[in-house]
């Protein structure tokens, strides 16, 4: 399915100048390109997102569905900037300091499209070391708290882990809203987990249904990192 963005990749970098800052803890190497000003393009994503990958999802995860969809999955190049993947990652691409230079011209092929209603949400983890570093991550509709926790077991974090909310070590919180973008690089990629928790002191931790979609590059070649 082909789509036509409604608004040209340098006039959408221009609606984020000067947003991109650095999260208070610099030891992270995470940063984030906080308040989106372009909620119309957001609610496009949105809406195509959900349309795309999610038309006949309940927005009651409670209702006993075991057959709910809330995963989407991408695997290919996404190099065209005419559809709706491929226009993200070239945001990726044009943000000035959002990845190391070395990471800010790589050509993502996999990407992942998580579906949250209020009362769900996903524990902390590390993404599988199979994808390289330099991690890039779009939030569309609610919003929600993600918490990175400097990882103390890298071996168990290094794969998607339960909910802990006992975890000792060192924590970070970021609010994540509809148009935001952040990514993950260095340490942040390899020793911090993150992970968006059902609740917060006794509530929904998503404002409403929110859509990610997660940019990645799978390990081939001096990309790959064996261990840590």
């Amino acid at each position: 399915m082909e789509y036509e963005p409604s608004i040209e990749s340098d006039e959408y970098e221009q609606l984020f100048e000067d947003s991109l800052c650095d999260d208070d803890n610099d030891d992270t190497d995470l940063d984030f390109l906080l308040e989106g000003r372009s909620p119309t393009l957001s609610n496009l994503y949105f809406d195509w997102l959900e349309a795309e990958y999610f038309p006949h999802t309940s927005e009651n995860p409670s209702a006993g569905d075991q057959n709910r969809v809330n995963q989407g999955m991408h695997f290919g190049t996404l190099s065209d900037p005419s559809t709706p993947l491929g226009y993200l990652a070239h945001i990726c691409s044009k943000v000035t300091g959002l990845l190391p230079e070395q990471l800010q011209s790589r050509v993502y092929d996999q990407g992942i499209i998580n579906l949250y209603d209020p009362g769900e949400g996903i524990g902390d983890h590390i993404d599988l070391l199979r994808f390289e570093d330099g991690i890039c991550g779009f939030s569309f509709g609610g919003s929600a708290s993600m918490r990175m926790i400097l990882a103390t077991d890298v071996e168990r974090a290094a794969r998607y882990a339960k909910e802990v909310n006992d975890e000792q070590g060192e924590c970070v919180w970021a609010r994540v809203r509809a148009g935001d973008l952040y990514a993950f690089a260095g340490d942040a990629r390899y020793r911090w987990t993150h992970g968006f928790p059902k609740q917060i002191d006794g509530k929904d931790n998503v404002s409403g249904r929110r859509i990610s979609v997660t940019l990645r590059k799978l390990c081939g070649g001096s990309g790959c990192i064996s261990g840590l």
